[in-house]
Order: structure tokens, then C-alpha cells, then sequence
């Protein structure tokens, strides 16, 4: 039973097909944390910009 257990815990150690999409998930929640740690001044910028943008085409 034991040799099984190891035996099962090395193959997914060696086994590395869902990795790339851990990766991915990490990465989009350390930009999401990044864009919330901006916050406020992130958001007012971002209105003012698209507030001159809409100025500029009306």
C-alpha cells in the first residue's frame, strides 16, 4: 500500500500537463492584487482619461 502511495506521489510529481494553467491563474491574480493595491487613484485616472477621450470625439 505504501509503495503504491509513492509510487503515485512520483508520477505526479513528474506529471506536469495542468502546470502551464496553475501558472496562468497565478499570474491573472497577482495583476488583479496589483490593479486593487492601485485602487482609487487607478480608477479616478482612468475616468479622467476617458472623460477627455469622449470630449475629444463629441
Amino acid at each position: 500500500m505504501i509503495t503504491k502511495a509513492r509510487n503515485f506521489l512520483k508520477h505526479l510529481a513528474r506529471d506536469q500537463r495542468g502546470l502551464t494553467a496553475v501558472e496562468y491563474a497565478v499570474l491573472g491574480a497577482v495583476v488583479v492584487a496589483a490593479i486593487g493595491a492601485v485602487g482609487t487613484s487607478f480608477e479616478t485616472e482612468l475616468t479622467g482619461a476617458f472623460t477627455a477621450l469622449f470630449n475629444e470625439v463629441n
